[in-house]
C-alpha cells in the first residue's frame, strides 16, 4: 500500500520549494462577495512560476529525489501531461539542470505545448484517443532507468501542491469552505491535509467538469471509476479516472465533489477578467465555478468565509478571448446592483 503524505510532507516540501517558487497573492471582490453570497479568498496560482500551482509539485518531487540521487545531472526525469503538469516538471528541469522527456498529447493548448519546448526538453506528442500515454511513458523510464515523475499519483507531488493551500490559511486564518478545482485529484488532497489542520471545521468541496466526473462518480460509488475520454473546455481537468492515492485521500477527507459546466467557466473567466484583472484558464476557475452553486443549494451558507485557488493561467489568447466573449450574465447582474 502506498504510503498517504501527511502535514508534516508539506511543511517539509514548502521549506524545500521556497527559493524556487512564489508565494502568489490572495485577492477578493467586494462585487464578487455580494454575487456569490460569500467572502471569496482566491489564491492565485495564475501567477505562480509556469503559470499553475504544478510548479510546486514538480520541484518538490524532483528535488526530494535528488536528495536521494534517484535524479542526477545525467539521470533525468519522465512525465506524461495534458499541459501544466509537463510544462512544470520542464521547468523545474531547466532550473535544475537536468535532463527530461515530456509526453504530451497532440490537443494540448498550443500555449502550453510551445512553454514546454521553451524550456529544452524532449517533447514527444501522442493521440489521446488511440494511445496509452502511461505505457510509453513507463517503456521509455524503464529503457533509460529514469525516474517516471506523475502528474497527480505521487505522495510528494501531492505534498508540493498542499503548500498553496498552507500559505493561503497562514494569510487568511479560519476559513468555513474549500472549494477546489479536481482534476486527478493532487491539489485537494494536498489542501485537505493543510486544512484539517488550519481550519479543521471547514468543509472542504471538490469541483470537476460535468463531461469529466471521474472522481465524483467514484466517491460515490466506492470505488475508481474509469470514463471514456471527456470532451470538455477545461483541458486541465480531462482525466479518465484517479488513482488509489488521491481516491483514499479523497474519500478521507472531501466532503463532496460537485460539477461545473463549461458555460459556467465562461462566466467565471470572465468575472476574474472583469473583477479581478486576472487571466485564467478555463481550468483555473472550476474551484470559483463552483462556489455559487454550492452557496444555492444551501451546502455553503450565505456569508461563509469560503477559500479556492486559480489553479492555472496558460490559455491561448484566441481561446482567452472566446471564453471572455461568451453571454455575460454574471456582469449583468452585478450592474443591475449598482443601478
Amino acid at each position: 500500500m502506498t504510503t498517504l503524505p501527511t502535514f508534516e510532507d508539506v511543511g517539509a516540501a514548502a521549506a524545500r520549494i521556497k527559493q524556487y517558487t512564489h508565494e502568489t497573492r490572495v485577492v477578493g471582490s467586494r462585487l464578487l462577495n455580494k454575487y456569490l453570497g460569500v467572502e471569496v479568498l482566491i489564491k492565485c496560482e495564475n501567477q505562480q512560476r509556469g503559470g499553475s500551482f504544478k510548479t510546486r509539485g514538480a520541484f518538490n518531487a524532483i528535488l526530494s529525489r535528488m536528495e536521494r540521487s534517484e535524479i542526477t545531472k545525467e539521470r533525468g526525469v519522465i512525465t506524461y501531461s495534458s499541459g501544466n503538469h509537463g510544462q512544470a516538471v520542464a521547468l523545474t528541469a531547466y532550473q535544475l539542470d537536468i535532463p527530461a522527456t515530456v509526453f504530451m498529447p497532440t490537443d494540448a493548448p498550443k500555449v502550453k505545448i510551445d512553454m514546454t519546448k521553451s524550456y529544452g526538453v524532449e517533447v514527444i506528442m501522442y493521440d489521446a484517443e488511440k494511445d496509452d500515454r502511461v505505457a510509453m511513458a513507463n517503456a521509455l523510464a524503464e529503457e533509460r532507468d529514469w525516474p517516471l515523475i506523475p502528474s497527480f499519483d505521487d505522495a510528494e507531488i501531492i505534498a508540493g501542491q498542499g503548500t498553496a493551500m498552507q500559505e493561503l490559511l497562514r494569510e487568511v486564518g479560519h476559513v468555513d469552505a474549500l472549494v477546489l478545482p479536481v482534476g486527478g485529484g493532487g491539489l485537494i488532497s494536498g489542501s485537505a491535509l493543510v486544512s484539517k489542520v488550519f481550519s479543521p471545521e471547514a468543509q472542504i468541496f471538490g469541483v470537476e467538469p460535468a463531461e469529466a466526473n471521474d472522481a465524483q462518480q467514484s466517491l460515490e460509488k466506492g470505488e475508481i471509476v474509469t470514463i471514456p475520454s471527456p470532451v470538455t473546455i477545461a483541458d486541465g481537468a480531462r482525466v479518465r479516472s484517479i488513482t488509489e492515492l488521491t481516491f483514499d485521500l479523497m474519500k478521507k477527507n472531501v466532503d463532496e465533489i460537485i460539477t461545473a459546466t463549461d458555460d459556467q467557466f465562461f462566466t467565471s473567466m470572465k468575472l476574474v477578467a472583469d473583477r479581478l484583472k486576472l487571466v485564467s484558464e478555463p481550468t483555473g476557475v472550476l474551484g470559483l465555478a463552483g462556489v455559487k452553486t454550492l452557496v444555492d443549494e444551501g451546502k455553503i451558507a450565505r456569508g461563509s468565509r469560503v477559500a479556492t485557488v486559480i489553479s492555472g493561467g496558460n490559455v491561448d489568447l484566441d481561446t482567452f478571448a472566446t471564453c471572455i466573449a461568451s453571454p455575460d450574465e454574471a456582469i449583468k447582474q452585478m450592474q443591475n446592483w449598482l443601478s
